[in-house]
Protein backbone atom coordinates (compact mmCIF):
# COMPACT_ATOMS: atom_id res chain seq x y z
CA UNK A 1 0.00 0.00 0.00
CA UNK A 2 3.03 2.28 0.36
CA UNK A 3 3.90 2.15 -3.02
CA UNK A 4 0.41 3.79 -4.07
CA UNK A 5 0.46 5.89 -1.62
CA UNK A 6 3.46 7.56 -2.84
CA UNK A 7 2.26 7.22 -6.41
CA UNK A 8 -0.99 8.78 -5.51
CA UNK A 9 0.50 11.27 -3.41
CA UNK A 10 -1.10 10.68 -0.56
CA UNK A 11 0.22 10.74 3.00
CA UNK A 12 -0.25 8.42 6.11
CA UNK A 13 -0.81 10.32 9.35
CA UNK A 14 2.26 9.19 11.99
CA UNK A 15 0.47 7.08 14.36
CA UNK A 16 -0.21 8.65 17.93
CA UNK A 17 1.12 7.48 21.33
CA UNK A 18 -0.94 8.94 23.49
CA UNK A 19 1.48 7.33 26.57
CA UNK A 20 3.98 10.23 25.58
CA UNK A 21 1.50 12.33 27.78
CA UNK A 22 3.30 10.74 31.14
CA UNK A 23 6.28 12.37 29.08
CA UNK A 24 5.66 15.67 30.28
CA UNK A 25 4.91 14.57 33.83
CA UNK A 26 9.02 12.69 34.14
CA UNK A 27 9.93 16.33 32.15
CA UNK A 28 8.55 18.83 34.98
CA UNK A 29 11.49 18.18 36.73
CA UNK A 30 13.71 19.86 34.07
CA UNK A 31 10.79 22.36 32.90
CA UNK A 32 11.59 23.57 36.35
CA UNK A 33 14.89 23.65 36.92
CA UNK A 34 16.11 24.58 33.41
CA UNK A 35 13.39 26.50 32.47
CA UNK A 36 12.30 27.83 35.49
CA UNK A 37 8.57 26.80 34.27
CA UNK A 38 5.78 25.58 36.34
CA UNK A 39 2.66 24.12 36.28
CA UNK A 40 -0.38 26.00 36.06
CA UNK A 41 -2.25 22.93 37.47
CA UNK A 42 -4.19 23.48 34.43
CA UNK A 43 -4.64 21.42 31.15
CA UNK A 44 -7.08 20.95 28.00
CA UNK A 45 -7.94 18.56 25.64
CA UNK A 46 -9.55 18.98 22.39
CA UNK A 47 -11.72 17.18 19.71
CA UNK A 48 -13.39 17.23 17.09
CA UNK A 49 -17.35 16.13 18.56
CA UNK A 50 -19.41 14.01 16.23
CA UNK A 51 -23.17 14.04 15.78
CA UNK A 52 -23.89 10.91 16.69
CA UNK A 53 -25.72 8.84 19.77
CA UNK A 54 -22.86 6.88 19.85
CA UNK A 55 -20.63 9.40 20.17
CA UNK A 56 -22.85 11.20 23.05
CA UNK A 57 -22.35 8.04 25.01
CA UNK A 58 -18.77 8.00 24.89
CA UNK A 59 -18.71 11.65 26.30
CA UNK A 60 -20.72 10.74 29.28
CA UNK A 61 -18.70 7.75 29.91
CA UNK A 62 -15.36 10.47 29.82
CA UNK A 63 -18.03 12.58 32.59
CA UNK A 64 -18.38 9.55 34.37
CA UNK A 65 -14.48 8.81 33.89
CA UNK A 66 -13.85 12.16 35.89
CA UNK A 67 -16.45 11.93 38.75
CA UNK A 68 -15.03 8.80 39.39
CA UNK A 69 -11.28 10.50 39.89
CA UNK A 70 -12.57 13.97 41.16
CA UNK A 71 -12.29 12.52 44.56
CA UNK A 72 -8.92 11.10 44.68
CA UNK A 73 -7.16 13.35 42.21
CA UNK A 74 -9.17 16.81 43.19
CA UNK A 75 -9.80 17.21 39.48
CA UNK A 76 -12.47 19.61 38.28
CA UNK A 77 -13.83 20.04 34.82
CA UNK A 78 -15.41 22.11 32.06
CA UNK A 79 -16.16 21.76 28.76
CA UNK A 80 -16.28 24.74 26.15
CA UNK A 81 -16.50 24.65 22.30
CA UNK A 82 -14.80 26.94 20.34
CA UNK A 83 -15.85 28.97 17.23
CA UNK A 84 -14.61 26.05 14.74
CA UNK A 85 -16.58 23.68 16.18
CA UNK A 86 -13.76 21.67 18.47
CA UNK A 87 -14.96 20.40 22.00
CA UNK A 88 -12.83 21.21 25.03
CA UNK A 89 -12.37 19.43 28.24
CA UNK A 90 -10.93 22.16 30.42
CA UNK A 91 -9.19 20.12 33.86
CA UNK A 92 -7.35 22.00 36.98
CA UNK A 93 -5.71 19.47 39.53
CA UNK A 94 -3.54 20.11 42.09
CA UNK A 95 -0.53 18.58 40.45
CA UNK A 96 0.78 17.45 36.66
CA UNK A 97 0.47 13.72 36.87
CA UNK A 98 -3.16 13.35 37.66
CA UNK A 99 -3.54 16.09 34.95
CA UNK A 100 -1.57 13.94 32.15
CA UNK A 101 -3.39 10.77 33.89
CA UNK A 102 -6.43 12.39 33.42
CA UNK A 103 -5.82 13.64 29.84
CA UNK A 104 -4.18 10.43 29.03
CA UNK A 105 -7.29 8.55 30.64
CA UNK A 106 -9.93 10.21 28.11
CA UNK A 107 -8.09 10.68 24.99
CA UNK A 108 -7.82 6.93 25.13
CA UNK A 109 -11.24 6.59 25.73
CA UNK A 110 -11.50 8.08 22.43
CA UNK A 111 -9.40 6.08 20.87
CA UNK A 112 -10.68 2.99 22.45
CA UNK A 113 -13.93 4.01 21.31
CA UNK A 114 -12.95 4.01 17.23
CA UNK A 115 -12.47 8.12 17.68
CA UNK A 116 -8.93 8.90 18.09
CA UNK A 117 -8.82 10.79 14.45
CA UNK A 118 -11.21 12.95 16.33
CA UNK A 119 -8.05 14.24 19.21
CA UNK A 120 -6.58 17.49 18.06
CA UNK A 121 -4.80 18.60 21.13
CA UNK A 122 -3.98 17.98 24.43
CA UNK A 123 -2.70 21.50 25.97
CA UNK A 124 -0.90 22.13 29.25
CA UNK A 125 -0.49 25.43 30.72
CA UNK A 126 2.94 26.48 32.58
CA UNK A 127 4.17 30.41 33.81
CA UNK A 128 7.65 31.55 33.62
CA UNK A 129 9.38 33.42 36.28
CA UNK A 130 7.58 36.58 34.29
CA UNK A 131 4.04 34.80 35.25
CA UNK A 132 4.02 34.48 31.65
CA UNK A 133 1.62 31.67 29.97
CA UNK A 134 3.99 28.85 27.58
CA UNK A 135 1.97 26.52 26.60
CA UNK A 136 3.37 22.81 25.90
CA UNK A 137 1.19 20.98 23.10
CA UNK A 138 0.33 17.18 22.39
CA UNK A 139 -0.34 16.99 18.31
CA UNK A 140 -2.36 13.84 18.23
CA UNK A 141 -2.09 14.03 14.06
CA UNK A 142 1.30 13.90 14.14
CA UNK A 143 2.09 12.52 17.59
CA UNK A 144 4.77 15.01 18.96
CA UNK A 145 4.97 17.72 21.35
CA UNK A 146 5.47 21.35 20.78
CA UNK A 147 6.15 24.65 22.64
CA UNK A 148 3.82 27.47 22.58
CA UNK A 149 4.52 31.05 24.32
CA UNK A 150 2.05 33.37 23.01
CA UNK A 151 3.57 37.24 23.47
CA UNK A 152 0.19 39.27 23.01
CA UNK A 153 -1.86 40.72 19.81
CA UNK A 154 -1.46 37.25 17.78
CA UNK A 155 2.28 37.46 18.10
CA UNK A 156 4.62 34.40 19.54
CA UNK A 157 8.16 34.37 21.46
CA UNK A 158 9.57 32.37 18.62
CA UNK A 159 13.10 32.19 20.54
CA UNK A 160 12.06 31.30 23.73
CA UNK A 161 9.81 28.41 21.81
CA UNK A 162 13.11 26.84 19.85
CA UNK A 163 15.48 27.31 23.42
CA UNK A 164 12.68 25.09 25.24
CA UNK A 165 12.08 22.95 22.48
CA UNK A 166 16.26 22.71 22.31
CA UNK A 167 16.20 21.74 25.81
CA UNK A 168 13.45 19.17 26.08
CA UNK A 169 14.27 17.86 22.66
CA UNK A 170 16.01 14.89 24.97
CA UNK A 171 13.17 13.86 26.63
CA UNK A 172 10.64 14.41 24.94
CA UNK A 173 9.66 13.41 21.51
CA UNK A 174 9.55 17.26 19.72
CA UNK A 175 8.00 18.31 16.36
CA UNK A 176 10.96 18.72 13.93
CA UNK A 177 8.79 20.56 11.42
CA UNK A 178 7.98 24.13 13.02
CA UNK A 179 5.64 24.58 10.27
CA UNK A 180 3.54 22.25 12.52
CA UNK A 181 4.08 24.32 15.36
CA UNK A 182 0.06 25.70 15.13
CA UNK A 183 -0.48 28.52 17.41
CA UNK A 184 -3.90 27.98 19.78
CA UNK A 185 -5.35 31.77 19.70
CA UNK A 186 -7.67 32.16 22.82
CA UNK A 187 -6.92 28.41 24.51
CA UNK A 188 -9.68 28.69 27.09
CA UNK A 189 -7.54 28.20 30.00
Amino acid sequence: MKLFDSLFGRTRLVQSNVDQLFGLSAAAISLQAQLNLTSTGAAALSFRPVSSGDFKQIESDMEGLLNVSKDDTQITWRTFTDPYGYQWILLKAPDLENLAANVYTLSRELEDSGYGEQLLAAVFQFRDEHNANVYWIYNFKRGTWYPFVPAGNKQRDNALELRLSAVMKPEMKIETDMTRWFPLWGIPL
